[in-house]
C-alpha cells in the first residue's frame, strides 16, 4: 500500500487538531454561559428573596408595636370597667382608643373580635351541633350526618351513627385515613368528612354560602361560655334563647347614632333585661378568648398577623394536645426577637400566626 507523502499527511494532521481545539473552545464557551446563566438567575432570585424580606422587616415590626398597643388597651379596660365583656368597651377599635399613629408611610388596621361569640367545637353535644345546623336551615337528617362525622372525627369515645362516619370507610379510602379522634386543629380537616363535603362544599370542594355561614358561627378552641354580649344569633338560638331576646340582644348592638348601652357584666345583669334564660349552664358574659387581626401595608405590601389570646380571668377549656405549655424564659439583656414568649402581657397567648390565617 502506498503512503501520501509526509508533506500531505502534515497539513491535514494540522487542520484535523485545529478543528478539534475550535470545537474543544466553543464547548467551553458554551459551558462557560449556561453556567454564567444559572448563576445569574440564582443570584436574581436571592436579590429579590433578600429584598421582600428587607420590606417586611417594617411591617412586622409595625404589626407587633400595634400588637403590643393593643394589649395594653385590653389590659387598661379591662382594669377600669370590670374586665372584658363588649367591644363597645372600647376595645374593639384599640387604635382609635389609644390614639396610636404609626410610622409615616405604614397603614395599620387592627381588629378585636371575640372568639367566645361562637360555639365551640371541642366543647360542645350533639344536640346543640346539630340544632344549630338546623338553624341554619339544612335539613334535619343531614345535620345529624355532619354533626355524627365531627363527632367521631374529634371525640375517641364516640360511636358513629352513621356508616359514612365510621373509621372503616376512611380506611377504604385511595389514600386511606383514620380519624385522629382528637379535637379538630384546622377547618380543612372539616372537608375530609363525606357529610361537610357534600352538604357545606360545592363541586369543587369549596366551601359554599351554608359552609361559609358554620365556619363564622364555630371555633376550634376550647371554652366554657358563650358570651351573651357579643353571641352570633344562630349560636344563640341552638343554645335555646327565644326569638324575642334574640330581638333585645340583635337591638343592643345595633347602636348607630346613640350611645351604646351598658354591657352584660354578669348573668344577673342580662337576667333583669331579658328575663329567665335557659338554664343550660352555656351562657357567660365575658369575652374569654380574643382574636386579634392586624393588617400592615406600605404600599402594595401587606403584612398580616394573627393572634388568639386567653384574658386573664376567664376560665380555661380543656388543653388543646397541639398547644404544650412552653416554660418561660429567664431575663437577658439581649435583645429578643418578636415571639409569643418576648411580648409583655398579662394575656395567655394561645397562638401567633404571620401572613397566615385559622
Amino acid at each position: 500500500m502506498n503512503r501520501a507523502p509526509t508533506s500531505i499527511r502534515d497539513p491535514l494532521r494540522a487542520r484535523s487538531q485545529r478543528g478539534s481545539i475550535i470545537l474543544f473552545v466553543l464547548g467551553m464557551i458554551l459551558l462557560t454561559s449556561f453556567m454564567l446563566m444559572r448563576f445569574i438567575e440564582r443570584a436574581h432570585t436571592e436579590l429579590l428573596t433578600e429584598a421582600k424580606h428587607g420590606q417586611q422587616v417594617p411591617l412586622r415590626h409595625e404589626a407587633y408595636s400595634a400588637l403590643q398597643v393593643t394589649f395594653a388597651v385590653l389590659e387598661d379596660i379591662a382594669a377600669i370597667d370590670e374586665g372584658l365583656h363588649s367591644p363597645d368597651q372600647g376595645w374593639g377599635k384599640p387604635l382609635d382608643y389609644f390614639e396610636y399613629t404609626p410610622v409615616e408611610g405604614i397603614d395599620v388596621a387592627v381588629t378585636v373580635e371575640d372568639e367566645t361569640a361562637k360555639l365551640s367545637l371541642a366543647n360542645t353535644d350533639a344536640i346543640t351541633l346539630t340544632t344549630l345546623l338546623t338553624t341554619m336551615d339544612i335539613l334535619n337528617i343531614d345535620a345529624e350526618r355532619i354533626t355524627d362525622a365531627i363527632l367521631a372525627w374529634s371525640r375517641p369515645d364516640y360511636v358513629a351513627q352513621f356508616s359514612e362516619s365510621e373509621a372503616n370507610t376512611y380506611l377504604r379510602r385511595d389514600p386511606a385515613l383514620a380519624p385522629p379522634q382528637r379535637p379538630l386543629r384546622t377547618f380543612d380537616e372539616l372537608r375530609l368528612m363525606p357529610a361537610v363535603l357534600q352538604i357545606l362544599c360545592d363541586e369543587n370542594g369549596e366551601w359554599n354560602e351554608t359552609g361559609h355561614r358554620f365556619l363564622d358561627n364555630v371555633s376550634l378552641l376550647p371554652f366554657e361560655f358563650t358570651n351573651l354580649n357579643t353571641g352570633r344569633a344562630d349560636v344563640l338560638s341552638a343554645l335555646g334563647v327565644d326569638d324575642a331576646n334574640l330581638r333585645v340582644l340583635e337591638d343592643r348592638r345595633l347602636a348607630e347614632g346613640r350611645e351604646p348601652p351598658r354591657p352584660y357584666y354578669n348573668l344577673a345583669d342580662a337576667g333583669a333585661d331579658l328575663g329567665s334564660l335557659p338554664s343550660n349552664d352555656r351562657f357567660g358574659t365575658d369575652a374569654q378568648i380574643l382574636r386579634i387581626t392586624i393588617n400592615a401595608s406600605q404600599g402594595g405590601r401587606v403584612y398580616k398577623l394573627v393572634a388568639l389570646v386567653r384574658s386573664s380571668g376567664a376560665q380555661e377549656g380543656p388543653a388543646r394536645p397541639d398547644s404544650p405549655q412552653v416554660e418561660a424564659q429567664e431575663p437577658t439583656s439581649e435583645p429578643r426577637p418578636w415571639t409569643r414568649n418576648s411580648i409583655d402581657s398579662p394575656f395567655q397567648i394561645l397562638d401567633i400566626r404571620e401572613n397566615d390565617g385559622f
